[in-house]
């Protein structure tokens, strides 16, 4: 009696032995950081991917997004989260000035007309062209908006003699021009644009018609241009260390499966909100919109254009590739832009 009581403890030590050693892995917790409010698209786009990791592994992954500069500051973005303070971050090259020279080849004029043509076109352009600039990060998406339209406060803006005077919030290239256009630009990162208009520090802003919903700009600007001219590109960044602690199934999902899942989102997001943000100035009382005729608009793609000579030029000093960098971002929009 007493040997088989001893062979049944066994048996069931033996069961539970493996069950020992199977204790569940705790759940990998994603720090989610960027400068839009909660009500932005920002935050529909990085809760886009948010939401495909947490159900991509139920149980295994949980996002915590922290919108308006609450984790970190829109100009520290890429630092923050190369130094872990955020494990996941929206990066905008132009508000980093310098610091991706070769990325800033994306944002020159001309633009193409939709950010799902222009998503698609840039994230093969930046897999062949512009991955070492990104190399301390792990990039899990690219994304462009549409071009750039002329948003300002008190002065109709129909030709670029309208410029004179005026000072525009502008980042990166777009710099050279609105020098070319002959306003004043005025560089700063999107949260602090709201107020700038508000108190006159700025008398306009080159940004997408999005913008009048995600950033509340309907409230301080009343003259509205369509001009599609440029367009900023935007990079979602994970911190090196973070992805390389994952396991292998997460880091091939991460590489294989989410950038194009999280480009296409992003860019489907951009384009609705645009059409959104031209409808909302069209019907708000007080609000014109403004169309340039054929030959005004090609006089101010020909004076953007002129810029990228010069750009050019810097970027031969530095020996860095501009010209050949140029030459192939002209290639690859010659399906969208004539």
């Amino acid at each position: 009696m007493r040997g088989a009581i001893a062979v049944l403890l066994s048996v069931m030590f033996l069961m539970a032995v493996p069950c020992l050693g199977a204790e569940k892995a705790p759940v990998i917790e994603l720090k989610i950081s960027h400068h839009g409010s909660p009500e932005s698209k920002d935050n529909m786009i990085m809760k886009a991917g948010a939401d495909w990791m947490e159900k991509r592994f139920p149980g295994r992954i949980k996002c915590t997004i922290f919108p308006s500069q609450t984790l970190l500051k829109a100009a520290d973005a890429f630092q923050g989260t190369e130094k872990g303070i955020a494990d996941i971050s929206l990066v905008i090259p132009g508000w980093t000035e310098g610091r991706f020279p070769k990325s800033e080849v994306i944002d020159l004029p001309p633009a193409i007309p939709t950010a799902v043509d222009a998503t698609r076109v840039y994230w093969e352009f930046y897999k062949k062209f512009l991955i070492d600039e990104w190399k301390t990060v792990k990039v899990l998406s690219v994304h462009e908006q549409m071009g750039q339209s002329v948003h300002t406060k008190r002065t109709r803006v129909k030709t670029l003699a309208d410029f004179k005077g005026q000072k525009i919030r502008v980042t990166g290239t777009c710099k050279a021009v609105m020098d070319a256009f002959g306003g004043i630009p005025v560089v700063m990162p999107m949260p602090d644009c709201y107020d700038a208009l508000r108190q006159g520090i700025v008398t306009g802003i080159m940004v997408p018609f999005t913008e009048m919903r995600s950033y509340r700009f309907i409230d301080v600007t009343f003259y509205h241009t369509k001009a599609s001219i440029m367009a900023s590109s935007f990079y979602i960044v994970m911190n090196l260390r973070k992805y390389n602690s994952l396991p292998p199934d997460m880091k091939k999902a991460l590489d294989e499966e989410l950038p194009p899942y999280w480009n296409d989102a992003a860019a489907k997001i951009w384009d609705m909100e645009e059409q959104q943000g031209i409808e909302l100035v069209k019907k708000t009382p007080g609000h014109e919109y403004i169309t340039l005729s054929p030959e005004e608009q090609r006089l101010w793609n020909e004076k953007a254009k002129a810029t990228n000579g010069p750009w050019v030029k810097a970027m031969e000093a530095k020996g860095l590739p501009g010209k050949m960098l140029l030459e192939e971002k002209y290639k690859a929009i010659a399906n969208y832009v004539k």
